[in-house]
């Protein structure tokens, strides 16, 4: 298997990242809606903790996949017209909402006065006086950019096994098989 990306298939380097982001993006919204059921107290608190941890290798994740996008070439498009430019849209909201999810919940932390622990290996210090305003709309970005969050990606998994099972093309192949 080829570490990058060649005209047919997407390289080791590009699955990895694809997949770490997946689990990623799973277990952060299998926390966060734990979370959202937990009274306040030290469960929740550490659930808190664990969440803006996975959140920050999320954040460093996509950074990563968008560098590493710019070094290799994506393989050449299946799809043409509207379907190709479907697959462009929602390739953009995911990269977006990837980016967005992250960053407004590491404002809405810090603006909350809350350091965000890094599994216990660095610190990033919250604001010394808290910021109600920007905490605010930190929290509202980061709610609504959950919920566009999910619906995008019901979409892409949507669009990956319409390809599979009923076009019969190569798009799932293109990132899970040799």
């Amino acid at each position: 298997m080829n570490v990058k990306n060649n005209s047919t298939q997407f390289g080791l380097v590009s699955k990895l990242i694809h997949w770490l982001m997946a689990a990623l993006i799973i277990a952060l919204v299998a926390i966060a809606l734990y979370m959202d059921t937990l009274p306040r107290g030290a469960e929740k608190s550490e659930l808190f903790s664990l969440h803006k941890g996975l959140g920050v290798i999320a954040l460093a994740s996509i950074f990563l996949r968008i560098i590493w996008h710019r070094i290799t070439k994506v393989p050449s498009p299946i799809g043409e017209g509207v379907k190709l430019k479907m697959a462009h849209a929602g390739h953009l909201a995911l990269y977006l909402l990837m980016l967005a999810m992250p960053i407004s919940g590491m404002i809405m932390s810090l603006a909350g006065g809350h350091a965000i622990n890094f599994f216990d290996l660095f610190t990033i210090a919250g604001f010394a006086e808290k910021n109600e305003w920007l905490n605010g709309i930190a929290s509202e970005v980061h709610y609504y950019a959950a919920q566009a969050l999910y619906v995008t990606l019901a979409a892409h998994v949507g669009a990956a096994l319409y390809h599979h099972f009923l076009l019969k093309d190569d798009t799932i192949k293109r990132m899970t098989s040799k």
